[in-house]
């Protein structure tokens, strides 16, 4: 995995937040998705902090997008949740890498690295949205195709 876990629990987390702007738990966001609710409630207040959720405490409170979700970008998540620099240094973990001394997979990494950043910044929370729900749905059919 190219990103930590806490990363991808943050991605899932955000694509299942209400569009409608209503508040959720953190509990129940962790219910649904089946993730480890104290360790996602720390993740909903890192992105809290970073401007892409807002929070308020009570019974009717919760986490929601400051945003709508085709305004929060994947980059910007994974900037939040990662640092500013996670794609940047030697793959290899060599700090001399660089273009006067190349490690063995510095191009390819570079061309990788430039894909995986344009793809990011391209897509949104709402893609992440709409793909799950692509996923929903296709299992929904496989399952009432099968015979009794």
């Amino acid at each position: 995995m190219l990103f930590s876990t806490a990363t991808g629990y943050a991605l899932r987390a955000l694509a299942a937040l209400p569009e409608d702007g209503s508040y959720c738990l953190a509990k129940d966001l962790a219910t649904d998705l089946t993730l480890p609710g104290p360790y996602l409630a720390k993740i909903l207040q890192g992105l809290v902090q970073s401007g892409i959720l807002e929070s308020v405490r009570g019974p009717r409170g919760g986490f929601r997008l400051t945003r709508a979700s085709h305004h929060i970008t994947v980059g910007e998540v994974v900037t939040a949740m990662e640092g500013a620099d996670s794609m940047e240094g030697c793959i290899m973990g060599f700090p001399t890498c660089g273009g006067d001394h190349p490690c063995p997979l510095h191009d390819a990494w570079g061309a990788v690295k430039d894909q995986v950043t344009t793809s990011m910044t391209e897509a949104t929370i709402r893609d992440l949205q709409l793909m799950d729900l692509r996923h929903q749905r296709e299992a929904q059919e496989r399952t009432q195709e099968r015979p009794a």
